[in-house]
């Protein structure tokens, strides 16, 4: 089953099944204020679904391999992890404005104070408390970008909100009395998805098995890419060419939060290799003062980007540091060739001097007569289209680069008609 029919399969039965037992308890004693039924039910139904997506957004957010594998990798998770925190929002902000719209046109004041928490009673005071909260953090997520780092720490105030939100619900009149499969149903997601937060925001850093490393070289390949090499662990460290891990270096001055980067693969056994390019506050200062035996600790490894899952004929693109997944492929195939595997590899850069291991594939290319390498040099041709890839039909596409590539190529093979379930993409801006 694709990755993605098991999104809209799960958010589905996560609206449909409470909508079902709302109506097996249909209400009847809850229209008050001369709110015509449709009106109420209507909010009711808003509420219903907003809650059960909050909670779902809590428990896709806790890089449980099991969840990963179901969706084909960390970072589509997160993607529909996203999704669903903004779709739950909207439900949610729905829910009141349609309870408060039954005084217009003849009252906008009443309105208005109807969405703030002044009213009468606690429990409703709660979810508008709840739902301001949430407001003010879509406002830094999605309008007012905040650095993550401090990002992060706000995202911790949502179990906050989910709380408060949890305590409005069972705080309504006779909740209980009149939906009690509706109750059942949400005590359970209300456990999970306060255990989920729990998990991730406080005991996740105790409980995750994180491997020790120590930094054995750093080759500065230019002024933006180095790689760094990590060894020395006293585990056993296991992962699929095309992984990635959370990386956390120890030292005064290196903030001590993780970030994903893809596994080069390995020259020697034992130790891995990564690309770090200086894109924002956090890798700029890891450019500037990560030095040799600076300790690291590994999370992971995550992600599902495996060219073993694809045809026989391949065509891997990558773009920048986005070649990292192709660099550990091609030294995958060097220990291990693969049998009826021909891939075109198209490495896209700005200029020549930015083509990082270009003789390793070169020199895979010498032994493996199925693998062929097509250097693409924006600044000779312009950015790689659709177009300048050869034969497309019938082949498993991967791409790996920079957002702006990627949605160039993804919107220039729809014109072309490839197929989707042919495009394999690795995508870093779930963080």
């Amino acid at each position: 089953m694709k990755e993605k029919n098991r999104s809209l399969i799960l958010i589905l039965l996560v609206i449909v099944l409470p909508i079902f037992l709302w109506a097996l308890s249909f209400p009847q004693t809850t229209i008050k204020h001369n709110a015509y039924p449709i009106i109420v039910y209507s909010s009711q139904i808003f509420a219903v679904i907003g809650f059960s997506l909050f909670a779902l957004s809590f428990m896709l957010s806790t890089r449980i391999k099991a969840i990963e594998i179901y969706f084909g990798g960390l970072d589509k998770l997160y993607r529909v992890h996203h999704t669903i925190g903004k779709l739950a929002f909207f439900m949610l902000l729905i829910h009141p404005i349609v309870l408060a719209v039954r005084w217009l046109p003849e009252n906008v004041e009443k309105t208005l104070w109807y969405l703030l928490p002044v009213h009468r009673k606690l429990e409703i005071n709660l979810g508008s408390w709840a739902l301001l909260g949430l407001f003010t953090l879509l406002l830094f997520t999605l309008v007012i970008r905040l650095p993550y780092d401090k990002w992060k720490i706000m995202h911790k105030f949502m179990g906050l909100f989910f709380i408060l939100g949890t305590a409005h619900v069972f705080g309504v009149d006779n909740f209980y009395q009149e939906k009690p499969f509706l109750a059942i149903y949400f005590i359970i997601i209300a456990f999970l998805g306060l255990a989920a937060f729990m998990y991730k925001a406080i005991f996740h850093k105790w409980t995750v098995k994180k491997h020790s490393f120590k930094v054995m070289e750093i080759n500065r390949l230019n002024k933006e890419v180095m790689e760094v090499t990590l060894g020395e662990s006293p585990f056993d460290f296991d992962y699929i060419p095309g992984q990635f891990c959370f990386f956390q270096f120890i030292k005064e001055g290196i903030s001590m939060e993780s970030h994903p980067f893809t596994i080069c693969g390995s020259s020697k056994e034992g130790e891995i290799s990564i690309l770090v390019k200086s894109l924002g506050d956090y890798t700029i200062n890891l450019h500037k003062r990560l030095g040799l035996n600076t300790p690291a600790l590994v999370e992971g490894p995550y992600g599902c980007f495996d060219y073993k899952f694809g045809k026989e004929k391949q065509i891997w693109i990558g773009g920048g540091v986005g070649i990292a997944p192709f660099i550990s492929w091609c030294r995958d195939l060097k220990k291990e060739s693969v049998s009826g595997l021909e891939v075109d590899l198209y490495y896209c850069v700005n200029n020549e001097t930015e083509a990082f291991h270009l003789d390793e594939f070169q020199k895979l290319e010498k032994v493996m007569p199925s693998f062929q390498v097509n250097l693409s040099c924006s600044d000779k041709t312009g950015f790689i289209k659709g177009g300048d890839i050869k034969d497309t039909k019938n082949k498993t596409i991967f791409i790996c680069g920079p957002k702006e590539m990627r949605s160039a190529l993804l919107k220039d093979f729809k014109a072309l008609k490839v197929l989707k379930e042919n495009i394999i993409f690795e995508d870093f801006d779930f963080i």
